[in-house]
């Protein structure tokens, strides 16, 4: 029976639960896995996969609970969001290989939280797009569905430049509506920098 364990220092929960009940995630994760679109022949090494991470992250105290939230729970969405990352990585990986596109994993994973203003805002943020612009917010719903920068211009059936043109307008649109802004990227090197290290 998983349970919560209280750090030091009022940290969020710690989850303890034994190898039973991760191993008796399999099923749930079959369903997930398959409901994302993840091709049958590698379900059964993503399940493996992620059966390993989150044991390894049981035992290393990374799996976090909530005080609105039941320790099964939390160790459910803990498993979820690790099966979503390694199918995209797996999708990452096969892209590379075998031409897979990389939007073949269908949605994001269905992340369990105790407090739900997140997908609240989210969802009036996404509203107030499609009827305001609703040019823009086919970004919005590329990008949902994993088409982003290239992908999403030829699925828009635009040039890449004007696709990053569309991109910036949806920024400045949110930025007005007082949504947060994208986390901003180091600046890249220029010639002139290089050539000082060198």
């Amino acid at each position: 029976m998983s349970r919560y364990h209280r750090p030091e220092g009022g940290a969020a929960p710690v989850v303890v639960a034994d190898a039973d009940e991760v191993v008796r995630l399999r099923p749930m994760l079959t369903r997930y896995l398959r409901k994302i679109g993840v091709d049958e022949l590698y379900i059964p090494d993503l399940i493996q996969e992620t059966i390993s991470t989150t044991w390894e992250a049981l035992h290393e105290g990374r799996v976090r609970g909530g005080d609105d939230l039941k320790p099964e729970q939390a160790l459910c969405g803990f498993a979820r969001q690790t099966a979503w990352r390694h199918a995209m990585n797996l999708m990452r990986r096969a892209s590379m290989r075998l031409e897979i596109p990389m939007s073949a994993i269908q949605s994001p994973p269905d992340l369990v939280t105790p407090d739900p203003m997140s997908e609240i805002e989210a969802r009036d943020l996404l509203t107030w797009v499609m009827k305001s612009r609703p040019k823009l917010a086919s970004i919005v719903l590329l990008a949902a569905r994993g088409l982003i920068g290239p992908e999403a211009a030829r699925a828009m059936g635009h040039g890449l430049t004007a696709h990053y043109a569309h991109v910036q307008k949806l920024r400045a649109a949110l930025r007005a509506v007082g949504a947060a802004p994208a986390p901003k990227q180091a600046p890249r090197p220029t010639w002139k920098s290089r050539k000082r290290g060198r």
